[in-house]
Parts: structure tokens; C-alpha cells; sequence
């Protein structure tokens, strides 16, 4: 009975002790995470209200960090005004899905959103954010990777007075007061922006203060080195997985809304999403639904093939509702991109791959299994590592149709005329002529009922040069930059026209022929001398071969690069079958032969000796019957 008290004495013990260790725990974690919240608020304007705890949640259960940007022409509408009511039409399907901000967007991104909403880029609204210049031929220019190391090994910043005391102000609002220990390096010059490029060019000036966007247009080169700040916009990609710029326009009866969404990992924006409302209380509500109809639901592919992926969708495991917009569902047609990385965070490789779609084929909760459909082979294959990130958007095409244009490759202004497009059926493989393009190169693609995604093919003088892959409406316009096929078919045409004269030269030698050997055989040696004269000038096989040799020379150096293979090697095997024909018929042993027959003839007396009558076979008679 005391061991069985002490047992469980024992046993209340290390079951207090557990409870008071997961009570410290938790405490120590709620610690952190406010102290990390408050840090980020600091940090920047747009630092993302993320519990940092929930950043190593599993891709599908984690919510996406949304930030709307309102961009108003009217003071009476703001992000302040509309944010409860906003906040409140969201919830309704996405309370569980999106973690969301909302504020007033920046001066440089609403003046875009204001001129053209539809063709923003991010290098464009984030072409103001300040940054370091430095040369790149600079002695420690390795060693320069963050705002720190520009203290360290940089002497003097150059930049104007406006610029340096504006960065001074913005680092002052996240508590940055040495900004990094760039502080002490900068020096104002007198002068504006242009005063400022004359002073890059001097070979002593290492570094300046300057604009992104003039900053890439720098010569010589310039390495970037972004200097913490307040309210920089390459912070706000960097914090939040979805930004939506949002344009309200009140300067007619209707308000008019218009959305975009940009994917921060890819920088890439999708479609516009319009609509309209009537009175000033309906606007937070539309608001609500151009975002959402602008909202592109994103996978992240774990594995992929030559004609096959499977990938998983982001917040699939929260979204609960089939019909959700955050759902992927069978039949749905994605965008593959693909995002390298340096070593410092940068980009080399970003954007979506060019002429390449996905379709869902099946669906197991928050897995997808797709096909691949692409132009050219490759691009979404390749090893997998930290710096690589291989996603797809789903896409909404929102116009009727699309212009399709080819232009030869490199040459934008050499139009592809009279080429032909077919569209051939994903399921059944069967092609349909869809048109043929103009003087332009253009072809008009409208959408179709069957699948939004059209799976088409150039074809020109039979041959098939391109397939390509497009969504009708999803772009007003696309641009297909391919190797035509003129060059070949030239080749073809003078293949042809070779084959015709060794067909003609067969039949004129043939006909001489027979025409000299009556002529010798009725003692004419005169007119057959003539005649093999006549012969004698006709196109021999070297002559012919030689011609086709310097004609294939110039094709081929016509076609010089490695996108020209299939092109060339098309070529070749023209060339070599038209060879082979031309030594195989039009041989100069058919000459030495007729050659022969008039030497005999001449020491004949003139005349070629009569052929001597084979005798008749016997008849063989079966004796055996």
C-alpha cells in the first residue's frame, strides 16, 4: 500500500511538473511572438501581422498574407473608411484563408494604378524605392551584400540633399537612426538627379543615393544595396504572399473598381477585375468583390515530368467549401513560374514560362495531379533546392479572344504570312484548321466551350513548326517569336526543281543515245559525231553536284544557330536523297559507253558492226512423263 502511494505521489509530481513546463513554454512563445510582432511593426509600414509562429505551418494550412492597396481619386474614400466594411465582405470566404491588411497605397504605386492599371510592373512602382548604387569594379565589392557592409567598407555616399534627408526620415520611423551605419557615408552634392549622374561617372565616386529604377539604368553598372526604410515596396513583397492594388474611380455617376493582383513570390500581376456601384455605401462591398475576383489560388509543385505534375494547394487543407475561390478544382488551368535565386535573395530567373499551361486532372483533397502542356520541352523539370521555387497561378481569362501573332525569330518586324493554325483536341488528339495568318502575322483565337485552354499548332508547307500552348482571352495579345520555315521550303522548291532536270536529263541521254546507234548502224558517222557532241554539252553530275553544294552552303549559313537544327537537318536529308538519285541515273559510264560505239564505228569503216543473233534457248522437253 506505500509503494502504491508513493507511486502515484510520484506520478501528481511529474504531472505538475509537465503542466508547468507547457505553461512556460507557451509563455516564453506568446513572449516572442509579441515581442516579434512589435518588431516587425517597427521594421516597416508594410511588415506583415503574421504570428512569426505560423510561418513553418504546413503549405496547406497556412493562410496567405494579403495586402490591399487603395488607390483613390476621391479624399472622401480611403483604406480608413473602408476597412471594417471591407474586412467583413472578405470573412464571408476568406476569415480562415487570408490574413489581411489594408492601407493606402503608395504615392509612386497609386499614380500607376491611376494611368494603367492593366500594364503596372513591379519593377515600375518599385522604381522609387531609395537604394545604394555602388561599382561594381569597387575594391571590396564581394563583401558588399546588405546596408551594413556599405558602412563598413564604403567611404562616401553621394547623393541630393532631398533624397538623403527623406531615406534619414524613413529610417527614423523603424528606429534606424545610423540606417545601418549608412548614415555617416552620405554626403549631399549640389545639384539635382542629373547633377548627381555626372558625379557616378567620375572614376573616385564608389558609390550614391539614388532611385531603384534610374539605379538599374546606371553606366558603368551599378551592384543594388536596398537601405532600410520605412514603407519601401520591395519590403512589402518581401512580407506578404498577395498584394492587390485597388483603383476607385468617382469621376462619373458610377463608381468604378477595378483590382489586380500581384503575386509577391513571382512578381507577376494577373488580370484586371472590374466592377461598378452606384452609392458611396456599396463601395467597400465592391471593393471586396473585385478582390476576390482578382484572387488567383497558387500550388506549389512537389513533383514534375515531361508531360506531368502533381503540386499542392496553398490553404487547401482551410478551404472547406468546394465552390471556395481559394479552391483548385478538376479542370482548371494554371500557370507555371519559376523563381531562381542568388545567393543574397535576388532573383536571376522569375516569371511564368512561356507558352506553357497546366490542367487538374485529378484531385485528393489539398493534392493536385496535372498534364503539362508546353511549346518547348523541360522547364518545370530540375533539381530541387532552397533557391528554387517552382508555383502556378490559376488563371481567369476575362477578354473573348486573344491576336496571336509571328514574327520571324529575332526580327519583330518580319511578319509570318500564311502560316497555318491548327487546334488540336486535348482528349480525342484530333486537329481542327483554325485559320491562317495576315499580312501582319496575326491570327484572331477566340475562346471555346470545350476547355479554356487551346492547344495550338503552326504548321507551314506541311510541316509542323511550333505548338503553343494559350488560354483565348486570358491576354489581349500574344507574341510568338519562331524560326520560319521560308528558309526550307526555298530548299525544297530548288530539291524539286533539281529532281524535274534529272528526270529531263535521263530522258534526253536516253533519247541521243538511241538516236547516235542508228545513226552508226546506217553508217551516219558524221551525224552521230554530231549528235554525242550535242550529249557531251549537256549537264554532267559534277556540274549538278556542284551547284547543289554551293545552294546547300547557303541555305545552311541562312540558318546558322542552335534553333535551327530541325531546320537544317531537314535540309540535309533533302540534299542527300537528291544526291544519291543524281549519282545513281546520271553516270558518266553511259557516256564512255556511247563513246565506244564511235571508235568501233570509225575503225569499222563508218559503220557500227551488226549485233549478233543470240540463238534461241532450246526447248527443254520432259522425258520423264
Amino acid at each position: 500500500m506505500a509503494v502504491a502511494i508513493v507511486n502515484r505521489s510520484m506520478t501528481y509530481q511529474s504531472l505538475v511538473g509537465s503542466l508547468l513546463l507547457v505553461l512556460c513554454v507557451c509563455f516564453t512563445r506568446f513572449s516572442a511572438a509579441q515581442d516579434s510582432e512589435s518588431g516587425s511593426e517597427k521594421a516597416s509600414t508594410w511588415a506583415s501581422v503574421e504570428d512569426p509562429l505560423q510561418i513553418d505551418q504546413p503549405w496547406d494550412f497556412a493562410p496567405y498574407r494579403v495586402l490591399i492597396w487603395i488607390a483613390s481619386n476621391d479624399p472622401l474614400v480611403d483604406a480608413a473608411d473602408v476597412e471594417d466594411e471591407l474586412r467583413t465582405y472578405l470573412d464571408r470566404d476568406f476569415a480562415a484563408l487570408w490574413k489581411v491588411d489594408i492601407a493606402d497605397a503608395p504615392p509612386a504605386v497609386a499614380t500607376a494604378a491611376q494611368r494603367h492599371l492593366a500594364d503596372i510592373s513591379f519593377e515600375e512602382i518599385a522604381s522609387t524605392d531609395p537604394v545604394v548604387a555602388v561599382k561594381r569594379d569597387h575594391p571590396d565589392s564581394v563583401r558588399l551584400r546588405v546596408a551594413e557592409n556599405v558602412g563598413q567598407y564604403v567611404s562616401t555616399v553621394y547623393g541630393t540633399t532631398a533624397l538623403i534627408e527623406q531615406v534619414e526620415q524613413a529610417a527614423a520611423e523603424i528606429d534606424n537612426e545610423t540606417i545601418d551605419g549608412v548614415k555617416p557615408k552620405l554626403k549631399a552634392i549640389e545639384g539635382d538627379t542629373l547633377s548627381l549622374l555626372e558625379h557616378w561617372k567620375k572614376k573616385d565616386t564608389e558609390a550614391i543615393l539614388v532611385a531603384r529604377g534610374m539605379a538599374d539604368t546606371l553606366e558603368p553598372a551599378a551592384k543594388i544595396i536596398t537601405v532600410p526604410q520605412n514603407g519601401l515596396i520591395i519590403d512589402a513583397a518581401r512580407n506578404y504572399d498577395k498584394i492587390f492594388i485597388v483603383r476607385v474611380d468617382r469621376r462619373s455617376l458610377l463608381t468604378h473598381v477595378s483590382s489586380i493582383e500581384l503575386d509577391s513570390l513571382m512578381r507577376h500581376f494577373g488580370t484586371v477585375a472590374e466592377e461598378s456601384c452606384l452609392n458611396l455605401s456599396e463601395i467597400p462591398s465592391t471593393i471586396g468583390l473585385a478582390v476576390t475576383d482578382s484572387f488567383a489560388p497558387m500550388v506549389r509543385i512537389e513533383e514534375s515530368g515531361v508531360r506531368s505534375a502533381k503540386a499542392l494547394i496553398r490553404a487547401g487543407g482551410l478551404a472547406l467549401d468546394p465552390k471556395s475561390p481559394a479552391m483548385i478544382n478538376v479542370g482548371d488551368v494554371l500557370e507555371p513560374m519559376i523563381r531562381k535565386n542568388d545567393r543574397n535573395g535576388n532573383p536571376t530567373t522569375i516569371g511564368p514560362l512561356e507558352w506553357a499551361f497546366l490542367v487538374v486532372k485529378e484531385k485528393d483533397g489539398s493534392k493536385v495531379e496535372m498534364d503539362y502542356h508546353a511549346g518547348r520541352a523541360g522547364g518545370l523539370q530540375g533539381r530541387k533546392n532552397n533557391r528554387t521555387f517552382r508555383m502556378a497561378l490559376r488563371v481567369r481569362p476575362v477578354n473573348e479572344s486573344t491576336m496571336l501573332r509571328l514574327h520571324a525569330q529575332g526580327d519583330k518586324d518580319f511578319p509570318l504570312i500564311g502560316y497555318e493554325i491548327h487546334d488540336k483536341n486535348l482528349e480525342t488528339g484530333d486537329m481542327t484548321f483554325v485559320g491562317r495568318t495576315d499580312w501582319n502575322g496575326r491570327l484572331e483565337v477566340g475562346r471555346i466551350d470545350r476547355s479554356p485552354l487551346r492547344l495550338m499548332y503552326v504548321k507551314n508547307g506541311g510541316a509542323i513548326l511550333a505548338r503553343l500552348p494559350m488560354v483565348p482571352g486570358l491576354t489581349e495579345r500574344e507574341v510568338a517569336d519562331l524560326s520560319g520555315d521560308d528558309m526550307r521550303l526555298q530548299a525544297e522548291a530548288y530539291i524539286r526543281g533539281v529532281q524535274n532536270a534529272i528526270v529531263d536529263l535521263v530522258a534526253i541521254r536516253e533519247l541521243f543515245a538511241a538516236r547516235i546507234k542508228n545513226h552508226l548502224q546506217s553508217g551516219e558517222l558524221d551525224r552521230a559525231e554530231e549528235l554525242f557532241n550535242a550529249l557531251s554539252k549537256q549537264p554532267t553530275s559534277e556540274r549538278l553536284s556542284d551547284d547543289m553544294g554551293r545552294k546547300q552552303a547557303a541555305f545552311l549559313k541562312a540558318l546558322a544557330g542552335p534553333q535551327n537544327l530541325r531546320q537544317r537537318k531537314k535540309i540535309d536529308e533533302m540534299f542527300t536523297m537528291t544526291r544519291r538519285l543524281l549519282s545513281k541515273h546520271i553516270s558518266p559510264a553511259r557516256l564512255r559507253e556511247i563513246d565506244a560505239d564511235i571508235i568501233q564505228a570509225r575503225e569499222n569503216g563508218g559503220r557500227l558492226p551488226a549485233e549478233e543473233e543470240q540463238p534461241a534457248e532450246e526447248e527443254v522437253v520432259d522425258t520423264t512423263k
